[in-house]
């Protein structure tokens, strides 16, 4: 009682920073994926889908953190700072700090944000315990400048 399995079946209390991480790795695909059900754009909806399997990738990497196929690569990062780029050039508005809420759908895409940033700490958190692909947790910062840029989109 209060264990759970990992996914290599090592046993982890249900308070284990790993533990907290995956909790906060699963909320924030979640929020990933209502910002997918409810943006209008197909392409961006398909670019959240890709960062969804992003994000299972990284849930099987700090489950499974010596093997290399959950690891995150520089290309997987420029993805996203590429997207970065190009949404920010297509907004007319300053990049600052906002109040969230214009509307409900950049109210999800700040808590996607924020998730995104929670989920980030809790990264580093593990990884203080264990030795975590650190482009794992620069794919996170980026993820959530991307959510941030497009908000104001």
């Amino acid at each position: 009682m209060g264990e759970t399995f990992a996914l290599k079946g090592k046993r982890l209390s249900k308070n284990d920073l790993l533990i907290h991480f995956l909790g906060e790795t699963d909320e924030l695909n979640s929020r990933l994926g209502l910002v997918k059900a409810m943006h209008p754009d197909n392409n961006v909806c398909q670019f959240i889908e890709e960062i969804q399997k992003k994000i299972m990738k990284l849930m099987s990497h700090v489950s499974d953190i010596e093997n290399e196929k959950y690891f995150f690569t520089e290309d997987e990062i420029a993805v996203l700072k590429n997207e970065i780029e190009r949404l920010s050039e297509k907004t007319d508005k300053p990049l600052q700090f906002v109040i969230p809420g214009k509307d409900i759908l950049e109210a999800q895409i700040h808590l996607a944000r924020t998730a995104a940033r929670k989920t980030e700490r809790m990264f580093f958190a593990v990884n203080e315990h264990s030795n975590l692909c650190q482009k794992a947790g620069a794919y996170l910062n980026r993820l959530s400048d991307y959510l941030f840029v497009l908000s104001q989109c």
